[in-house]
C-alpha cells in the first residue's frame, strides 16, 4: 500500500515540478495518477472542452475497509477529484476503487482536489504572510483556503516534505484555532509537523500567529469553469434540493425559498447559490425563452405550479394606478424583458410574452408548469414565487473593436461599435462621413443602447443637443399626418421611421420626445420632418419627460452626428 501511494505521489509531483504549455483539455494530475494507480480501464480524457463529462479513471489501493462509507472517506482522503463511486473490491485481495472524475482542468504544475488546484512555488523557501501573498499572486494565485474538512490531509500526503504554510480560513474555523502561546496573531497557518523554532503545537493545528513569521506556502486559484463541473454540480444540487434542468452552457436550480425583497433575480441567485462555493460570476440571468421553457417543462418538477421568471414591464410606474390603458396588446407584450445588472446588453427583451393583454397594470410574467407545457403567464407581481438560477460558463468572445468606437452588446447578441462625430454637416453629408468610415449613422433597439449615446454626447459636453441618428421617415408617409391612434398603420408613431441600412430593429412610441406645445413626430402634412435625431439633455423646445430621447427635424440642419459599425465576433475557443 504504502508503495502504491508513494508512486501515485512521485507521478504527481513530476508533473507539477515540470510545468509546460498545454491547452487545458485535461487534467493532467488525474493522467498521471491514473498511469500510476489506475485499473485496466485505464484514463478516459473528456471528448473537447466542452463535454459534460469530464476525465475519468477508477484508482485502485490494496487496503481493507469496514463498509462503503469508509471506502467513500478514504477516496476523499486518497483520490480528492470528484468522486463518481467508492467501491470495495474482494476478489483477489481487498481493494477500494475509487471511480473519479477530474470535471475541471488544471494548468501544468497545479494538482486539483475538491474543485480547486493547488501548488507549492518552491518547498524549500520560506515566506512571511504578506511575501505568501505575492508569490502566490505572481503565479496567478492566492494563498489556499480552508475549504473541505479533508483538505488538510490531503494536502499534507500529496505535498510531501511540507512542515508548516500559511493559509485563510473563514469564520467556521476559529472554533479549532489552537494558541502557541508564544507568536499567536492574525494570519492563519497550518501546523503539519507542530515543530517550527519560533513555536511547538500538536501536528495538523490551525493556529493564528504573527505574520512575520517565516513558513513554507500553498497557492490555489480556481479554474474556469466547465460544463463538466456545472453537469457535477447540478448532479449534487439536484441530490440535496430540487432537481436541475439542463439549458446550453449550464444548469437552472430552482431555490427552495420564495423572495419578496427584491426584484432582481441575478442578484438574488447570488447568494441563493454562495452555498455551492461557486464564483457569482458563474451565475447568470435566467431567460424564459421557448427552448428554455420546453428543457424545463421535460423535467420531472414534483408540486411545481408556479415559478418566477424575472421578466418585468417597462412600465412607468405613474401608469401602474391609473384607470386607463396606454398602448396596445402587442406593444405592452414587447415591453417585457430580463435586467441583466452590470452588463451592456442591459435588458433582454422577451418576445414570446403572450399578447393578449388588457392594459399594462401587469407587469410581471411567471412560468405556469401546465400538463402540455411550461409556459408565460402575466401577473400583477411574481416576487413571491421561486426562482430559478442559471450556473454556467460564461461565453467569452473576442472582439475587434475599431479605433475610437464604444462597444456595445445588443440583447440579442448583436455586438456594434458607436462613434459620435461632433463636426456638423446636414443629415446626407453625414451619412456620407460614416460610409467613408466604414460605417453607417447609428441607430438603437433599447432604451439601453439610448442611454449609451447619451453617454457618449455627455463625454463630449454636448449638453442640451441633437444629433443625427440613422433613421428617416418612410416615403410613403411624407404627404402624409401622421397617425396618433393606431400602431399597425405604416405612418403610426411605432412604424413612420425607417431605420436605414439595417442599423436597428426595433421602435418604440414611448421614445418620441414631444415638445410643450406639440406631439412628435410632425403630423401635418405640409410641416413633414423627415429626419431622425438623437436629443440629449433638454433643448428649449423640448418637455420635461428625460426618458424619452427622439425627435424628427428638417434634413438640411448641421448637425453632430452617430456612426455605427458591425463587430466581428469570434468565440473565444477557450471558454
Amino acid at each position: 500500500m504504502k508503495a502504491i501511494l508513494n508512486s501515485l505521489l512521485i507521478a504527481i509531483l513530476s508533473v507539477l515540478a515540470h510545468p509546460i504549455q498545454c491547452h487545458l483539455k485535461m487534467d493532467t494530475g488525474l493522467w498521471a495518477a491514473c498511469n500510476q494507480t489506475g485499473t485496466s480501464a485505464g484514463f478516459k480524457p473528456r471528448s473537447s472542452f466542452d463535454s459534460t463529462e469530464g476525465d475519468k479513471c477508477t484508482l485502485a489501493f490494496n487496503v481493507a475497509v469496514r463498509d462503503e462509507d469508509d471506502a467513500k472517506e478514504f477516496c476523499a482522503l486518497y483520490a480528492p477529484w470528484r468522486l463518481v463511486k467508492a467501491e470495495i473490491d474482494l476478489k483477489d485481495r481487498p481493494r477500494v476503487l475509487c471511480h473519479v472524475e477530474a470535471t475541471l482542468a488544471c494548468k501544468n504544475g497545479w494538482i486539483q482536489m475538491f474543485g480547486s488546484c493547488f501548488r507549492v512555488p518552491d518547498e524549500h523557501k520560506v515566506a512571511k504572510f504578506p511575501e505568501a501573498q505575492e508569490m502566490c499572486k505572481a503565479f496567478g494565485g492566492t494563498i489556499a483556503s480552508l475549504r473541505h474538512k479533508y483538505i488538510v490531509g490531503v494536502w499534507r500526503r500529496y505535498f510531501r516534505g511540507v512542515r508548516q504554510i500559511w493559509v485563510d480560513a473563514s469564520e467556521t474555523w476559529h472554533q479549532y484555532i489552537q494558541k502557541t502561546g508564544t507568536v499567536d496573531g492574525d494570519a492563519f497557518a497550518i501546523a503539519f509537523t507542530g515543530k517550527h523554532y519560533d513555536f511547538s503545537v500538536h501536528p495538523n493545528s490551525l493556529i493564528k500567529i504573527n505574520p512575520n513569521i517565516k513558513l513554507q506556502v500553498l497557492c490555489e486559484y480556481k479554474p474556469e469553469m466547465t460544463a463538466a463541473e456545472i453537469n457535477y454540480l447540478g448532479r449534487r444540487y439536484s441530490e440535496i434540493y430540487y432537481p436541475s434542468v439542463k439549458v446550453p452552457n449550464g444548469i437552472l436550480v430552482r431555490s427552495a425559498s420564495s423572495y419578496t425583497t427584491s426584484t432582481n433575480n441575478l442578484e438574488i441567485c447570488k447568494k441563493a447559490l454562495r452555498p455551492y462555493m461557486v464564483d457569482v460570476d458563474e451565475v447568470g440571468p435566467f431567460v424564459a425563452e421557448d427552448h428554455i421553457l420546453a428543457e424545463i417543462h421535460t423535467t420531472n418538477l414534483p408540486f411545481t405550479l408556479l415559478t418566477r421568471s424575472g421578466a418585468r414591464a417597462r412600465v412607468e410606474a405613474k401608469f401602474m394606478q391609473d384607470k386607463y390603458c396606454h398602448g396596445s396588446p402587442k406593444d405592452i407584450a414587447m415591453r417585457f424583458g430580463v435586467d441583466v445588472p452590470n452588463s451592456n446588453a442591459g435588458s433582454f427583451v422577451l418576445t414570446n410574452v403572450p399578447g393578449e393583454i388588457k392594459c399594462d397594470n401587469m407587469k410581471s410574467a411567471a412560468i405556469v408548469h401546465a400538463k402540455d407545457a411550461a409556459k408565460l403567464m402575466i401577473m400583477s407581481d411574481s416576487r413571491s414565487l421561486p426562482i430559478w438560477c442559471k450556473l454556467g460558463k460564461k461565453i467569452k468572445f473576442k472582439v475587434d473593436v475599431p479605433p475610437n468606437y464604444s462597444l456595445f452588446e445588443r440583447a440579442n447578441g448583436e455586438f456594434v461599435a458607436h462613434r459620435l462625430f461632433t463636426e456638423e454637416l446636414s443629415f446626407d453629408k453625414a451619412s456620407e462621413r460614416c460610409k467613408a468610415d466604414g460605417g453607417f449613422l447609428s441607430g438603437v433597439n433599447d432604451l439601453n443602447e439610448a442611454n449609451k449615446l447619451g453617454a457618449l454626447a455627455e463625454l463630449a459636453g454636448l449638453n442640451n443637443a441633437q444629433m443625427w441618428l440613422g433613421g428617416k421617415r418612410r416615403e410613403a408617409c411624407w404627404d402624409v399626418a401622421t397617425d396618433f391612434n393606431s400602431d399597425t398603420n405604416p405612418c403610426s408613431r411605432n412604424r413612420v421611421i425607417q431605420w436605414l441600412d439595417n442599423v436597428a430593429q426595433d421602435f418604440y412610441t414611448d421614445w418620441w420626445r414631444n415638445g410643450y406645445d406639440h406631439r412628435n413626430p410632425s403630423s401635418k402634412p405640409n410641416q413633414i420632418q423627415k429626419c431622425l435625431t438623437y436629443v440629449q439633455g433638454k433643448p428649449a423646445w423640448a418637455d420635461d419627460n428625460l426618458s424619452a430621447f427622439l425627435d424628427d427635424i428638417e434634413c438640411y440642419y448641421p448637425r453632430a452626428f452617430y456612426c455605427t459599425k458591425k463587430v466581428t465576433v469570434l468565440k473565444d475557443e477557450q471558454s
